[in-house]
Parts: C-alpha cells; sequence; structure tokens
C-alpha cells in the first residue's frame, strides 16, 4: 500500500517537497487509511516526498453524541501520532433546512468550506516564515467512489468530462485537492488498516440506502460485480481513458472558441460562417461557452438549451430564443449575437430578492405587486403556521410554500427552456413541457402562464399545480402566501 500510494503520487505530482498536506480526517476507514499512509511516507520516504502533515475533522452536527465521538476518535488519533488535528463544528441540518437542500448535499457544501477556511490560515502561516509550501488537501476516495461518481454521471446524462470521473488533482475555489488512494480498492484499504491493527469508526448513515449513493455501493456494485468481477476496475480504466480524450477536446474547443468567439459592448458574438464547419461534438462546446460568457454561470444550463443554440445559428435571420438568466440569443445575419434582454412577446420577469423576504417576514405586512398595465397585481405575505394543513387553501390562484425553502428569493415568470417542477416527496422531477401536456393544458395558453420559480425550478403553475419542492408540511415554521389577482388575458381568472 505504502509503495503503490507513493508512487501514484510521484506519477501525478500531487505533493510537492516543503508542502503542507491538509488530510480530511472523518474517522472511517478510508480517511483513517490514507492519514497512516501518508504519515509513513513522509517518515520512509522523506528524501523523495518532504512535506509537513495536518489534519482536519468536520463535525456535522447530524448524528449527535455519536458524531461528537467520531471527532475525539479523529482527535485521539492525531495526538497519538503527533499529528495536529483541526476540528470545525457545523450544523448540516439547519443549513439543510434554511437553503432547502438535502443533508448531503449540505453536509458536501459544509465540509469543502471547512476545508477551504483551514488551508488559508495554512498557506498564510508558511508565507509568514518566509516559506513557499504549497497547500494541499488530501481526501481519500478510492477507486468505488470514482465508479459510483461515474455511473452517477451517466444517469444524469452527463458528457466525456462528467463521465471521466475524478481526477488525481483538482482545484476547487483556489484550493488543490489531492486524491492518493484512487489507485486503491476498498478491500485493500481495510486490508491495511487490519494488519496494522488501526481501529476506525463507522457512520451508521452510510448503509442507509435512502442516500442515493449508497444505492449504488449496496445495492448496484454487487450485481456488477457478479456480471465482472473486476467491474469497479474496469470502469476506473475508462474513466481514466475518457479524461484523457477530454482533456484532447478541451484543447481543440478552446482553439475553436478563440477562434469564432468575442465580446464587443456587453454582448456575446457568434461567427456563424466558422461555426457551422465544426464538428457537431465542438458546436456544442462552442455553444455552451456562449451562453457561459453571457449569462457568467454554467448552473442550469442543460443539453436542451445548447441544442437550441446550436439549431438557432443555422436558422433565418432575425430568430431569437430565450435562455436562461434573462439572456437572449438573435440571430443577426452572419452572426449569433447573445444579450441580456427579453423578447417582445415575453412577459417582465420579477425577481423577489432574500432582503424583501426578510423584511417581510420580521413585519408580517401585506406586499402588493404590479404585474401589467391593466391593474393585474399579485399579493405576497408571510406569517406564522400552526400546522393545521387542512386549512391550507385550494384556490388554484393562491399558493402557500414552506417560507424557510423559499428564503433565498424566487422569479415571477413564463416559461423559459429547460424549466423543470419536482413532483414527489423522492424529489423526481419532469420537464415543464411534460407537466403541461399531462395536466392537459392548452398549447396556446402555456407561454403566458405565470410561474414561481429558482433558476430553472418550478415550485408553481399558477392556475395549476405547486411542485413538491416547497410544499408546506406539518413542521413548516412559517408560510409564504402568494395570490394571483386579474384577468384571464394576463393568464389567470380574478381570485375570489
Amino acid at each position: 500500500m505504502i509503495r503503490r500510494t507513493k508512487e501514484y503520487i510521484l506519477e501525478n505530482k500531487m505533493i510537492k517537497n516543503h508542502s503542507t498536506v491538509l488530510v480530511a480526517l472523518s474517522g472511517g476507514a478510508d480517511s483513517v487509511c490514507l492519514l497512516l499512509v501518508l504519515n509513513e511516507i513522509k517518515r520512509q520516504c522523506a528524501d523523495e516526498l518532504d512535506f509537513a502533515l495536518e489534519a482536519v475533522h468536520v463535525e456535522h452536527g447530524i448524528r449527535g453524541a455519536e458524531s461528537r465521538e467520531d471527532a475525539r476518535f479523529a482527535s485521539d488519533l492525531c495526538e497519538r501520532l503527533n499529528i495536529p488535528c483541526h476540528v470545525h463544528s457545523v450544523d448540516v441540518p439547519q443549513y439543510a433546512k434554511s437553503h432547502g437542500l438535502g443533508l448531503e448535499e449540505a453536509a458536501r457544501i459544509l465540509r469543502y468550506e471547512a476545508f477551504e477556511k483551514e488551508a488559508a490560515p495554512a498557506y498564510a502561516a508558511d508565507q509568514k516564515q518566509g516559506n513557499s509550501r504549497q497547500v494541499v488537501v488530501a481526501v481519500a476516495h478510492h477507486m468505488e467512489d470514482n465508479a459510483e461518481t461515474v455511473l452517477f454521471q451517466m444517469l444524469r446524462g452527463s458528457g466525456a468530462k462528467g463521465l471521466s470521473g475524478m481526477h488525481p488533482v483538482s482545484v476547487k475555489n483556489g484550493v488543490i485537492y489531492i486524491r492518493p488512494l484512487l489507485s486503491a480498492t476498498r478491500a485493500q484499504i481495510e486490508e491495511y488498516l487490519m494488519e496494522n491493527g488501526q481501529a476506525f469508526v463507522t457512520d451508521a448513515t452510510n448503509t442507509d440506502t435512502a442516500y442515493s449513493r449508497n444505492k449504488l455501493r449496496h445495492d448496484v456494485f454487487p450485481l456488477l460485480l457478479q456480471i465482472n468481477d473486476r467491474a469497479i476496475e474496469h470502469i476506473n480504466e475508462s474513466a481514466g481513458q475518457l479524461a484523457v480524450m477530454n482533456d484532447f477536446y478541451e484543447q481543440q474547443l478552446k482553439e475553436a472558441c478563440d477562434s469564432m468567439i468575442y465580446q464587443k459592448e456587453g454582448r456575446v458574438i457568434l461567427e456563424i460562417s466558422r461555426f457551422e464547419s465544426l464538428h457537431p461534438a465542438l458546436k456544442s462546446g462552442v455553444a455552451r461557452e456562449c451562453i457561459h460568457l453571457a449569462s457568467g454561470r454554467l448552473k442550469d444550463i442543460t443539453s436542451t438549451h445548447i441544442g437550441a443554440l446550436v439549431k438557432l445559428a443555422g436558422q433565418q435571420s432575425g430568430r431569437k430564443i430565450n435562455l436562461p438568466y434573462g439572456i437572449i440569443a438573435e440571430k443577426s445575419f452572419g452572426e449569433v449575437i447573445l444579450f441580456a434582454g427579453r423578447c417582445d412577446d415575453e412577459k417582465e420577469e420579477i425577481h423577489i430578492t432574500q432582503k424583501e423576504l426578510e423584511a417581510l417576514s420580521a413585519t408580517g405586512e401585506q406586499k402588493n405587486i404590479k404585474l401589467s398595465a391593466d391593474g393585474s397585481y399579485v399579493t405576497l405575505c408571510i406569517q406564522d403556521f400552526n400546522g393545521k394543513m387542512d386549512e391550507i387553501p385550494k384556490k388554484p390562484y393562491t399558493k402557500w410554500f414552506d417560507y424557510d425553502k423559499m428564503k433565498k428569493g424566487f422569479e415571477i415568470r413564463t416559461r423559459k427552456a429547460g424549466d423543470y417542477i419536482i413532483v414527489d416527496d423522492e424529489g423526481h422531477h419532469k420537464k415543464l413541457k411534460q407537466v403541461f401536456t399531462g395536466d392537459k393544458i392548452p398549447a396556446q395558453q402555456r407561454a403566458g402562464l405565470w410561474l414561481i420559480a429558482h433558476e430553472s425550478l418550478v415550485h408553481a403553475i399558477i392556475g395549476y399545480r405547486s411542485g413538491c419542492s416547497a410544499l408546506v408540511t406539518p413542521q413548516t415554521e412559517k408560510v409564504l402566501k402568494i395570490t394571483f389577482y386579474g384577468g384571464k388575458q394576463n393568464g389567470f381568472f380574478k381570485e375570489i
């Protein structure tokens, strides 16, 4: 294990001499193995790899006393090994509730925030002492973790970049992350710990198949291994091959983008003559980069948006499409121009900010918002909820939401490409177009219907259904009440 891991570190240039390595130490088998292996490499191979070793433990606040006991285990282990240990305590359940996230996603966000907070002081301390040490965070992902990531990306319909899995070295928010155990299997890790008589803690949530990754680990992987006992290894090999091919693709894509995309006066301009000569794979990549440059982000940019932009390039001059974040793409003779704005037939988009909602929550007052010149409007108010579900109105133009799941803000707008709605408590979702069809909403009405949405997630279709993303439950503490008033021509009837 020591020799193989050392060679993998050197092969992928993970650790420079005189670096500081912060091990993400949960106390579980993987991270304990990583700490021990790196400590042995530091002790045995100082002539090849000279680095300082420290550990970071994040206590998530999910499992009560058991979670605090894990933190004590991590601290005691580091004390025995004479390795500095930094413990961060966070409140994952509260963060998940306030941000409308699942526990798994909330834990990941807070965990990486802790790593970033710890890496910055370590770097600053070295700089103050006149050292030029590189600070890296070592995480204990192994072959099974990488295989899970690849399968997840496949299920989501990801491209080559997603299917290339985890990388030995990556950078996130300016912090370098290394994965020295990507060359090891879980069985090899457990064997190493057993040989060294090293105990570790077991997180009970790791066996809970309510978590998607655990379903893959405990239900799907055993079936794959029955078909081919080297399935995990082969998935990792395929991911590695895709990573190499994707690296070449990214080089070609950069050259293509540099040759046909330029920016002028806040607009992104794509030259069609060069674009049309590209291979379809590069066309999609160039279109994606155009949207990225125009909107400043890639979150919620889907293959639907990319395909629509590619199609627009081949259409007649004057055609326009709506893209996320208020971006319009217009075909103009030999160019496609992307700019902020809205098409003439699109209703104005109204943004309700977190600050506005906090003010309403504090005062309990009602806010009226004008929607159009004919007097149609919407009212918002936030009130305490008594837990009585039968008091929630069933009117199609009055919608109640769990305020904690909406408090970051939302938009009142009409449909956009890529919109989707969550249809059940398990998080399954459908494209908005599928919902329109399934609910038999007339095609001529769809473009004018008002939606309550956040980015591409639709919370409610006014006059019709609500999604399950922010529903009121008996545990809801405050409700956000939204009522629409106006005429049929504005997409809804007058509320009574």
